[in-house]
């Protein structure tokens, strides 16, 4: 079924609210006592977090040598994903306003620079929403969620190519190195990417849809720019099939992403650059009379310049089987390690990736302590899920068409208080 905004408050209702007790370890024993995560990326960890929180001795695997990823981008915390960090543990959220930034002036721009609109987006949502728009560089993120967890429970270099399950619990076969290693637990959590090797194994192959345009994406010292539209804050502009948006100034850098649709190219964007300096000459060539655009590119090493194309993953109708579960979201822009997205991958139209990605692993752990077994815990979860991401999945295929501000409030409201 297609999901509008002329459904949304049926399905709304009818997906479990996500307000969360003061259940903790010492009130209610979980349903399981050890889970495995595969996947350390940002749903990864900050699943963990919670679980954790609840009792559960939960352990992420990583099949890269150390945790990271999201080199060359930021992503954006919205109000939703402040709460749930914050219900995780105040000090991370603080952690992440104090190395990001917030209540940067945010501008509509013409290509030219020209300002068309302005507002103060972050301290809107905090006056509306209870928290505010946090601007942070990806790697930041995931180092502070990496940080809140033991160092025994971390574990990198673990590629997992198979699960098998039993009647109390299921098998992570993985290769490390020369070896092969398998570790049992009772609940097991895949969180493993776009191209998810726990989703494969549950449900077979899902290819993801490819959005009908290419991304490209830098963080630079912004010292290099001296535009004089770049303010401190954020721009954007679009026309014609061309997007620019632009952070200025979280921790000295400046973020740029810039997207072109196969339809104003006539098809040339669905092919790859040769290199990173021909990535670097199609850019000043689409977007050849965008000044702001172009002193950017033009400031930027093209060793910097990530491209990518913009895909995204359908949201499966299940999420579970047997002791196997899967969660987390992307901003579907590139196919970096560590997406965190098995269950859904969206579009960035939002910025809602990793915010949803930390809503399921607070639910997750919140139906594993009020459940009376797995199988409802993993039913309440989908129910809760599902119809939410199916939303937010959908309206992110627009591009350039604003919500009104009843999708926002369910958008930003939809989350558990701490």
């Amino acid at each position: 079924m297609a999901i509008t905004l002329a459904n949304l408050a049926s399905l709304s209702a009818g997906v479990p609210s996500m307000a969360v007790s003061s259940t903790s370890k010492s009130d209610r024993k979980p349903l399981v006592e050890r889970a495995v995560i595969v996947g350390g990326g940002l749903g990864g960890l900050s699943a963990a977090i919670q679980l954790r929180k609840m009792g559960i001795d939960a352990h992420v695997y990583d099949k890269y040598q150390r945790l990271s990823g999201g080199e060359g981008t930021m992503i954006s915390i919205f109000p939703n994903g402040c709460k749930v960090l914050n219900h995780a543990d105040p000090i991370i959220l603080d952690k992440m306003k104090e190395v990001g930034k917030i209540d940067m002036l945010s501008l509509g721009v013409t290509p030219q620079g020209d300002r068309v609109s302005e507002w103060r987006l972050s301290s809107h949502m905090e006056e509306t929403y209870g928290q505010p728009l946090i601007a942070i560089l990806w790697q930041d993120a995931l180092k502070i969620l990496a940080d809140a967890l033991p160092e025994e429970c971390k574990h990198t270099g673990y590629e997992c190519f198979n699960i098998s399950q039993g009647e109390e619990g299921a098998t992570v076969h993985f290769k490390r190195e020369d070896e092969t290693i398998s570790i049992e637990a009772p609940l097991i959590i895949g969180a493993d990417g776009i191209h998810s090797t726990t989703r494969k194994i549950l449900f077979g192959a899902v290819e993801p849809r490819d959005n009908g345009r290419t991304m490209w994406r830098a963080v630079i010292d912004r010292s290099l720019c001296s535009h004089k539209a770049l303010v401190t804050g954020t721009l954007a502009s679009m026309q014609n099939g061309r997007t620019t948006f632009i952070i200025n100034g979280v921790k000295d850098k400046l973020y740029w992403a810039l997207s072109v649709t196969d339809e104003c190219t006539q098809g040339e964007t669905k092919i790859r650059s040769r290199s990173k300096e021909e990535a670097k000459e199609r850019l000043l060539k689409y977007f050849e009379g965008w000044d702001v655009a172009t002193h950017v590119i033009q400031a930027t090493d093209p060793e910097f310049i990530l491209e990518r194309r913009v895909l995204d993953v359908p949201v499966l109708p299940k999420w579970s089987c047997g002791h196997v579960i899967l969660l987390g979201a992307n901003q579907g822009l590139p196919i970096f390690h560590h997406l965190s997205d098995a269950a859904h991958a969206v579009t960035p139209s939002y910025g809602q990736g990793a915010n949803l990605a930390f809503e399921d692993g607070l639910e997750l752990a919140k139906q594993l302590t009020i459940s009376s077994d797995l199988r409802s815990a993993f039913e309440a979860y989908e129910k809760a899920r599902i119809p939410r991401a199916s939303i937010i999945s959908e309206k992110s295929q627009s591009i350039g068409v604003r919500p009104t501000d009843e999708f926002y409030n369910w958008l930003y409201t939809a989350v558990p208080e701490s």
